[in-house]
């Protein structure tokens, strides 16, 4: 079973912000494996690929109803990023390479301006 995340952002998340963030993580940690990105199932999800492992699955974003819906479903969930309309699932694996997929996930948020709940995370 993987470790959840949940993206929450004004704007839908992209490839392309993925993609830039995976690719700096990639560098800092000094991998030498290549990286890819694929979609999966006509674009439902995006995956990062170190070597042969998949560090990092992303949902395609939904539209938010209301912030209401926030609350529900991630209760004590504050500093909501001005405008949060989309929700974004991310699966990374327990494995130690999914320590890799928390940090692309970091590296998304801090560029961008969203917030990230990690479930599982101490």
């Amino acid at each position: 079973m993987p470790r959840s995340s949940v993206v929450l952002s004004p704007s839908a998340l992209g490839a392309d912000e993925i993609d830039a963030a995976a690719r700096r993580v990639w560098e800092l940690a000094g991998a030498t494996a290549p990286l890819n990105l694929r979609e999966v199932d006509d674009g439902a999800a995006l995956q990062v690929r170190g070597g042969e492992t998949v560090v990092l699955t992303v949902l395609r974003p939904r539209l938010l109803p209301t912030l209401d819906e926030v609350a529900r479903l991630l209760p004590g969930v504050a500093d909501l990023p001005s405008g949060t309309r989309f929700w974004s699932d991310a699966y990374t694996p327990w494995e130690p390479e999914g320590a890799i997929g928390v940090a692309i996930l970091d590296a998304v948020v801090s560029a961008s301006g969203a917030r990230v709940v990690h479930h599982g995370l101490r």
